[in-house]
């Protein structure tokens, strides 16, 4: 399964207005810039993520953020109920983009630790008739993310603590 959104923050790719192919695997989330080379698609540039250190993923409207929350320290704090320390940062990365009156612009926006052991979040956008795609391909993805070992970092972020969980 796949997703094709656009690439909103948090990446550095070649073309801001490509095409970004998500997918993943048994170990990787797979992120893909998609290319022209004539009138053939190419994979531009390709990122991955060990699915292991995933800590979050949001499907949202940026409408729905900002009503919920008009500042950053707001939409941080809200971020923050919802997903632990790793929502304080999704929080304040809602206020992104241009505040259009009746254009709806979706979001999805995963949160994970970094190769540098820190939290770090992209956010892609896409038009409302990929919304229900996404959605469908953020499902499966979540299902595949529940039959994965986290990190130990992933478990320190998530506030999970082995010693408490096996303690009788």
């Amino acid at each position: 399964m796949k997703a094709i959104v656009s690439l909103v923050d948090g990446l550095p790719i070649k073309d801001p207005k490509a095409q970004i192919e998500l997918t993943f695997d048994e170990e990787r989330f797979i992120i893909v810039e998609k290319g022209f080379k004539g009138f053939k698609s190419i994979a531009a540039t390709t990122f991955n993520i060990p699915l292991k250190n995933m800590l979050a993923t949001v499907l949202t409207t940026e409408k729905e953020l900002i009503e919920k929350n008009k500042s950053a320290i707001g939409r941080g704090v809200l971020g923050g109920v919802l997903f632990g320390p790793a929502g304080l940062i999704l929080g304040g990365l809602s206020g992104i983009g241009k505040k259009s009156g009746s254009k709806q612009n979706y979001l999805y926006i995963i949160s994970y630790v970094s190769s540098n052991e820190e939290i770090a979040n992209i956010t892609f956008g896409m038009p409302a008739m990929m919304n229900g795609v996404t959605g469908k391909f953020d499902k499966v993805l979540l299902k595949k993310l529940a039959t994965i070992e986290p990190s130990e970092l992933v478990k320190e972020f998530r506030g999970v603590d082995e010693q408490t969980e096996f303690n009788l």
